[in-house]
């Protein structure tokens, strides 16, 4: 799933242009745009959220719409970053949007697609080589689309499950065609609205206000919207208990008769407000994460310092933990997209030995060895792996971006973090030769 963003002299971004895959890394130093870009692609991603419309004329043209840009970005705390000469360009399989001389220009690239199967619907009979194929062609890329169209049809799922092909619709009906547009266009509303969520480097902030972030923004207490937006969101996807033995040996998170806690053991407990400042951070993080889990479909996780006040080890644990949970997302309308901003050479570490446990899984063994048993042992060392087509990752730095990934050999290249490494053991080595 690729998308694209173009920011061009926004804050400290002076130009950028990002190829944004199923799992984004944004490095840099502090105030160099990490965020700023990550916020971007959040708001991008869902835009019909924020657009002021309650319809759309779904035109093959751009059109102009009503979305106050300066509010929305107010809301993400980036609204000082726009400036006169801002432009903004995201591209997406839904829709592509831009920013340019102070206009937001809208595309709904899959509206336009479905109006014009609804002009085909004009003349069924006549259409019914065109209907039948536009079907097919959507269901390629929208799974979810392609179960509900097979269950109109009565479809059997036993054989090409993934593809329901042009000649299996034959014997569609304009009744038939009828519900089917109605269920790609809430595939649609969905996927445009509700496809993104941010999760701030405040989220510790979310325990203490959990239970009450949605009286906070009824009453417009001045706390960040994006903040209190994702407090009322971890509110209401209630998750019952958590295993956080991945952190630390036999540590569980249960809800209890609406109250968090924190387990060391089958009989003790603590508050989570009086846990570790890192199991603080980790619990609003996991939470959005696991409930979209048991609900399926498809959503954008953005998530700012996943490393928020924990050790190496956990570091690492956490992106194993965050990755094994992650649905690759082969089509539009399902599974997962992590992106992560990160000051940590830990993180990198980590997503590293995912990327490469990948590699290894798909390498050419010797014919003597069970391919089970070889990504068995994989398994056993880590407990998830990235395909390193669907990855990018970026180091932010000076008003630009940077791939840092090695595309051809499927790992992250040297960056600035591993030159601080160097500038740390140089000056070590000078105090050494001091010494001596």
């Amino acid at each position: 799933m690729q998308s694209r963003l173009i920011v061009k002299d926004f804050g400290p971004i002076d130009f950028v242009d990002l190829d944004l895959r199923n799992v984004n890394v944004f490095i840099g130093p502090q105030a160099s745009g990490k965020s700023a870009l990550a916020k971007l692609y959040t708001i991008f991603k869902a835009p019909r959220k924020f657009i002021k419309e309650d319809r759309f004329d779904i035109v093959a043209e751009p059109q102009e719409v009503n979305w106050q840009f300066q509010e929305v970005l107010e809301e993400y705390n980036i609204s000082s970053f726009l400036k006169s000469g801002t432009e903004i360009e995201f591209i997406s399989e839904l829709h592509s949007i831009s920013y340019r001389g102070g206009k937001i220009t809208y595309t709904p690239l899959l509206l336009n697609r479905i109006e014009m199967m609804e002009e085909l619907k004009e003349n069924f009979e006549g259409n019914r080589a065109e209907i039948r194929q536009s079907i097919s062609d959507l269901a390629s890329k929208f799974i979810l689309f392609d179960i509900h169209v097979r269950l109109i049809l009565k479809e059997s799922f036993k054989s090409d499950i993934f593809l329901i092909t042009s000649e299996k619709l034959a014997k569609l009906n304009e009744e038939q065609f009828s519900e089917i547009i109605k269920i790609i266009k809430t595939t649609e509303a969905n996927l445009s609205t509700n496809a993104a969520l941010y999760i701030p480097a405040e989220r510790t902030f979310v325990n203490i206000i959990k239970n009450a972030s949605l009286n906070l923004m009824l009453n417009n207490v001045p706390i960040p919207k994006h903040i209190l937006a994702f407090g009322a969101g971890v509110e209401k996807a209630f998750i019952k208990d958590i295993d956080l033995s991945f952190l630390q040996k036999n540590l569980t998170y249960k809800n209890i008769n609406g109250e968090d806690r924190i387990f060391t053991d089958t009989e003790h407990s603590i508050k989570l407000t009086e846990a570790a400042s890192g199991i603080q951070s980790v619990l609003p993080l996991l939470i959005p994460i696991l409930a979209h889990k048991e609900v399926g479909g498809h959503r954008s996780f953005v998530i700012e310092e996943p490393e928020l006040n924990l050790f190496p080890i956990a570091q690492y644990e956490l992106i194993k933990k965050l990755e094994s949970l992650r649905k690759e997302p082969y089509w539009e309308d399902y599974g997962s997209i992590h992106t992560y901003t990160t000051h940590s050479p830990y993180i990198l570490s980590a997503l590293n030995n995912l990327l490469y446990a990948n590699k290894i899984k798909r390498s050419v063994i010797p014919a003597d060895v069970n391919r089970e048993d070889h990504i068995q042992k994989v398994n056993n060392i880590v407990s998830a792996d990235i395909n390193p087509y669907y990855f990018t990752a970026y180091q932010i730095s000076n008003g630009g971006a940077a791939s840092i990934f090695d595309r051809e050999n499927g790992v992250i290249i040297d960056n600035y973090i591993d030159n601080a490494s160097d500038k740390l053991s140089d000056d070590f080595d000078a105090l050494m030769d001091l010494a001596n």
